[in-house]
């Protein structure tokens, strides 16, 4: 799941903040979990200060969704969210192993895009 996050070309700020987001899933859940995931990027496009996600899991289990935000301030916002903090409870007790947050500045940013590459998508012969 990705939501564009990368701010090459974009009105994205000079500096802004990544929330990263490891988890190990769990062996249960994985309907609600979808579900769930879903409506937490739906929810997290909704709040001030957000400006994009990414996300990939591999087969194993483990996981990184990186949140772009504008500040600090708006991540505080999110994670106080009261849908957000009752989906990290659930997630606490039935889709993770573990997880960690680590929130970090991002003063600079670099991208590359090959001329193959049309809106994201492989260029068809």
């Amino acid at each position: 799941m990705s939501d564009g996050g990368g701010n090459a070309d974009s009105d994205w700020p000079e500096r802004y903040f990544a929330v990263i987001f490891t988890s190990q899933r769990s062996l249960s859940g994985d309907d609600i979990y979808e579900i769930a995931a879903n409506m937490m990027v739906t929810l997290a496009q909704q709040q001030p200060g957000f400006l994009g996600v990414e996300s990939v899991r591999a087969d194993d289990g483990i996981g990184i969704t990186v949140s772009y935000w504008t500040d600090r301030n708006a991540i505080s916002q999110w994670r106080h969210n009261a849908e957000h903090m009752a989906t990290q409870a659930m997630g606490r007790q039935e889709f993770y192993d573990w997880y960690r947050i680590r929130i970090a500045e991002v003063v600079s940013e670099r991208a590359f895009l090959s001329d193959n590459i049309v809106q994201g998508q492989p260029a068809s012969d």
